[in-house]
Parts: structure tokens; sequence; C-alpha cells
């Protein structure tokens, strides 16, 4: 069969895509950091097959681009078909070695420049893209040849044959996997995972994604065609341009809906809740009687912090000892028009509660909604028998994961905070300074870590911050991943130190223990300390070597893009799950179980082994009547010392 025809500019794109998004669907059933359900692996595998289309037949589109500028120059003009379809073959085998060529010049290294990254991923997707384009171009040959034999017209088109070649080679992978892996000994199932209903939902995906291909095509071929009549060029070279627009339409769209879902999530966190819908009546904490704060701009966070600061009669009891009312202020969002302005308020609300009075002040950086764990809090609070005080300045109500646009702010406002702080300590004489430690938990923890950029642990010091605690640093942390460098003059060796539980701290010598000033905790199996945006084109060290990886990590799980990155997002999601309340568990992004005795070690806090066990019952105590007293006092008007679990 050969005719001529207006040249189609070698266009075997969505074909190379269908294939490539059919032989991803194998790696995404592997085990990961936190077991997932079956609707959860329907996400990862939609997803990662959405994905590798798009990427593999963009980069197919690229590689045609060029072959069509190089061969034809571009000019609309009569071709043969088959000439077309064996100049598209040898493209494919050409785009297969220069994609397996970059790989080659750009191998993973240690703190290698993103660029790097970026060419190496580059290098992978033209030689996927490639390969998958030249085995469904084979795989059509094949057919039309059969079909030609047969003495009849081909009926079956480019994409259901890509697919079904597709499919056919991932079981292949997926069956050599499995046997190796068990030949290894290394499980490498998902758990939780229901075969039947996700290969169900396996094939709703497929549907849906040729329902993507063909409105792709269809948007792309309309766009190509717009771009030929209006400048010159053939329609095929516009087609990455095309679907570039197309893309950007459906990001368009995605941002609308999502400016749309965070500002109702904003409404919801500053409506006031009928369960702490009453200042409190303490005069040491904003909100109460003589604030610079009001109330109703705190938000749900700010009020429930200040709502249930702990009195100084639940610290006496569970400490044996005598001790003060601590402090808590809390400037809300809505409580300043500018982050200067929240910066004073705070100030004044520290000055007018006496916090520069303290002998420990906590400054805590919230997560996104501005909560902060009452559990380090409270901790710290019986550990100084209420000589301390905590100050927080919101700068999101949105829950951490659609903050991120937030970090800025927050950041700029924390290192102001720190700034503030330490003008006012140099007005005071040495000897009656307090210390300053800094407390942050996920979004928080990355806010107030990159208030010191470029700075490295120096900049702690410098900003008078005596001792630090983190909990479940995101990996897109810069500051973290700056001093983990091993090479920063402004890193003071042994002085910071990331841990997955207290264990780990117990076994380090009294040299190494005793140096120790920054606390980093992070579990192995928490995906928010290692999801990152670079996991779509580096492979990041927590999957190097299995026998050397975190706790938590599985040894079989293995880095493609964009696999992994799907699959630590949806680990990051389900990592918040935590348990009943009251029962604490080091796991994922739970951080109670060991959270009070790292509060004490960080902080430098004194307490015996008979007060930690009091405090730690105590704390799980009041979690779970917390929970109760919320649902079953909606009214909550009486004062803290009367209505708190512990009072009594």
């Amino acid at each position: 069969m050969s005719n001529s025809r207006r040249f189609p500019a070698l266009h075997r794109s969505d074909a190379a895509g269908a294939f490539a998004a059919a032989v991803s669907v194998a790696n995404t059933f592997q085990r990961t950091l936190i077991p997932r359900s079956t609707s959860d692996q329907a996400i990862v595998t939609g997803g990662t097959m959405t994905l590798t289309y798009l990427a593999a037949s963009l980069a197919h589109d690229v590689l045609e681009t060029v072959l069509s500028l190089m061969v034809f120059s571009g000019r609309k003009k009569e071709v043969d078909d088959d000439l077309v379809r064996r100049i598209s073959l040898t493209g494919d085998a050409f785009g297969v070695v220069s994609g397996l060529f970059l790989q080659r010049l750009a191998p993973q290294a240690r703190d290698e420049p993103t660029r790097n990254a970026a060419v190496r991923t580059a290098g992978f997707f033209l030689a996927a893209g490639s390969a998958a384009g030249l085995a469904s171009g084979l795989t059509e040959e094949a057919q039309r040849s059969i079909n030609a034999r047969l003495g009849h017209e081909p009926k079956l088109g480019r994409l259901p044959v890509a697919v079904l070649g597709g499919v056919c080679l991932a079981a292949g992978v997926n069956l050599w996997r499995r046997r190796k892996e068990a030949a290894a000994g290394v499980d490498f199932s998902v758990p939780d995972v229901a075969g039947p209903r996700a290969i169900g939902l396996g094939a709703g995906i497929g549907v849906g994604l040729l329902a993507l291909i063909q409105g792709s095509q269809f948007m792309s071929r309309m766009l190509g065609r717009g771009l030929d009549r209006a400048l010159p060029g053939d329609e095929k070279v516009w087609r990455p341009m095309s679907a570039l627009i197309s893309l950007g339409a459906l990001c368009a769209l995605g941002y609308a809906l999502w400016y749309r879902t965070t500002t109702r999530i904003e409404e919801g966190t500053s409506k006031m809740e009928v369960a702490f819908d009453t200042p409190p009546d303490s005069a040491l904490v904003s909100g109460g009687p003589g604030s610079h704060v009001t109330f109703e701009s705190m938000g749900r966070e700010g009020r429930r912090h200040t709502r249930t600061a702990l009195p100084s009669s639940v610290i006496a009891n569970i400490m044996g000892e005598p001790a003060k009312e601590p402090i808590r202020v809390f400037v809300g969002l809505d409580s300043a028009p500018s982050r200067e302005e929240r910066i004073r308020l705070a100030i004044h609300e520290m000055e007018r509660t006496g916090a520069f009075d303290r002998s420990l002040i906590i400054v805590a950086s919230p997560t996104g909604t501005g909560y902060v764990n009452y559990v380090a809090i409270e901790s710290a609070e019986y550990f100084t028998r209420g000589d301390c005080a905590t100050v927080t300045v919101q700068y999101s109500k949105r829950p951490s994961p659609v903050s991120l646009d937030r970090v800025w702010l927050g950041r700029k406002q924390f290192r102001m905070l720190l700034s503030a702080i330490r003008r006012k300590l140099y007005q005071m004489a040495l000897d009656e300074r307090p210390r300053i430690v800094v407390f942050g938990e996920s979004l928080g923890a990355h806010t107030s870590q990159d208030a010191f950029l470029d700075a490295g642990t120096q900049g702690l010091q410098d900003a008078g911050v005596d001792r630090a605690l983190w909990l479940g640093t995101p990996g897109i942390s810069k500051w973290k991943q700056q001093v983990w460098q091993g090479h920063r003059l402004d890193v003071e060796p042994g002085s910071i130190g990331e841990f997955d539980n207290f264990g780990a701290i117990e076994v380090l010598d009294a040299k190494a223990r005793k140096s120790l000033r920054y606390f980093l905790l992070t579990h192995g199996n928490d995906g928010v300390g290692h999801f990152a945006p670079e996991l779509l084109i580096q492979r990041p060290d927590w999957l190097g070597d299995p026998e050397v990886r975190p706790p938590g990590v599985p040894r079989s799980q293995k880095w493609i893009t964009p696999t992994t990155f799907i699959q630590t997002l949806i680990d990051m999601k389900n990592a918040m799950a935590v348990a009943s309340p009251g029962e604490f568990e080091a796991n994922g992004h739970d951080y109670r179980a060991d959270l009070a005795r790292f509060v004490r070690e960080a902080f430098g806090l004194e307490c015996t082994d008979d007060q930690m066990e009091r405090v730690e019952e105590s704390l799980r105590r009041y979690e779970t009547l917390r929970q109760g007293w919320m649902a079953a006092h909606p009214g909550l008007v009486e004062a803290e010392s009367d209505t708190h679990p512990e009072a009594g």
C-alpha cells in the first residue's frame, strides 16, 4: 500500500504515549511507605498513566518535529506514506539511542545540580517515548502485514494496538519482577489492595485515559490547524505548541478550582466554633482580658490554643511542685493587616503578659491552619512548671498541603519575630534574659527552618536561638537539605541531628548527646518528610542502597518517574492519619508517642522519670477527654481552671 498525500509529519505520538502509559502500570503496584487502599492504588495507577502518557507523547512530538524540520525542512509537500513510516521508525530508533546517551551523560551523583537531573530525566522520557513509538510502530507494521496477507484493509486503530502491546509488555515485566524479587526474599506486595477491585478500577482508568487521549488529540489538532493557518510551517510542526496550550488551559481550570476550594477552606477555619465561642478568662493568654488581640481574629486554631491553656493547678498536681500560669501568645492572620503589624502585635502581647520575665520563650511556627501541637507545648509547660511563654504568629488559614504558596510569608514573619524578640533581649541584663527555643511541626518546621536559609546552624545562633525541635520536616525544606550537604562552614558539627525515635538518642555516647542543640524528629515512613518535587526527576537518597535505608522504607521500593512522585504524594496523605485519641503511636506523621521525651531532651528541661510517666499519662488522658469534652460541652463558657479535664 503506497499512495501520496499531504505530509503528516511522522505522527505516532499518541500511540507512543498510550504504549508507555500501559507499560507504566506494573511499577505502580509496589509496597511503599504507608499501606494504601484500593482507591488510593487507583489514583496512583491512573495518575502515573496520565503523566506518563503526557510526557512520552510530548517527547515524541518534539522528536517528530525535529525530524520534520531536518528531513522536510518544515515544508508542506506530498510524500509517500510508506516513506513516512520508515522515517518515523528510524527516528524512533535514533530517539532511543539519544535518550540513553543523555542518561549516561548525566549520571546521578550526590548533591548534583538540578540541571543534571533534568537532563537525565529528559533523556529517560525521550528514550521511553521513542521506544514506545518504535514498539507501537512495529506492532502496527506487523498488523498491516498480516492484514495485507489476508487481503483486506486494517481495521484496528493505532491506539488499541498500542495499549494492547503495552499491556502485554507490562504483564511480562511484572511477572519477571515478581519472580526475581521472590527469589531474593523481598516482599513487594501492596497490603490492603483488593486485586479484583483494583483491576476493575484500572479498567475504568484505562477508559478514562483513552478519553483523555482522544480529547487531547482533538484539541491539539484543532489548535495546530489554527496555528498552521496563521503562522508559517507545517501543522504538525505546531503540534507540540498546541499540546502545551491545551495543557495550559487545563492548568488554568485547575487553578480556578483550587482557588475556589481554598477560599472555602479559609472561610471555614475562620468561623467561630460553638465549643470555643467565649474568650478565655486568663489575662496571660491572647484573646483574654486586656489582650491587644481580639478573640474573633485568632481563627479556629488560635482560639483552641489559648482557650485550653494548662492551669497552674494542673501543672502543680502532675509535677508535685509549685507552678506558675503559663503564657500563650497567638496572633492570627486576621489580627492585623500586614506582617509588620502582626509582629508588633505579638511583641506588645509578650510585653503585656510578662513573657520576657519567664525563663523560657518558645517561638512556635504553626502548621498551615495555625495549629500548634498541644502535646509539645503542654509538655514544655509541665517541665518548666509553667515558667514559660509560647508565642505564635499565623501565616495561613488552610491545611498545609494547600498552603505552600504561603511559605514565603511564614518564613518572613518568623525571621521578623525572632529579630524583634532579640532586640528586646538586648535591652535586658544578660543574666535576666530568657532562653529562646524554636518549635515547628510539618509546614511549621519548614517555615521556621527556611528563615535561616543559606545560614546553616550559625543563623540560629546569630538569632539567639538556644535550641530547636522540629517534627516531620517536609522534604521540600531547603534549609534541611543545605545542612546535610556535609561541607558547609556555617554548620556546627555535632550540633544537629535527625532521629526516627527516642531510642536513637539513647544509644548516643554522652559527649555526642550533650553537643546536640537542634533536633529533627522524622519518621522513616513519613511521606511528608520525603515528598518533594525533585522526585519527578531524581532518585532520592532514602531510596538508595536497600541495606542502609531509613526505618520504615521498604527494601523493595524502587524509584521511577513519575510513579514514585505520585506514590509518595499518597503516602503523605495517608501518613496524616493518627490513632484514636489517647493512643500515641510513632508512625507516619504522628509524633505523639515519644514527643514529651524529645521536648525534655531538645529544650534541656528537667524532670524525674516518675514525673515523666505522670506527664505522659496526663497527655494521653487529656487528649481522650478533650475530644469528648469538646463534643459534650458545646457552650464551654467556664474558665479553663474549671473545665480543663485534669482540674480537680
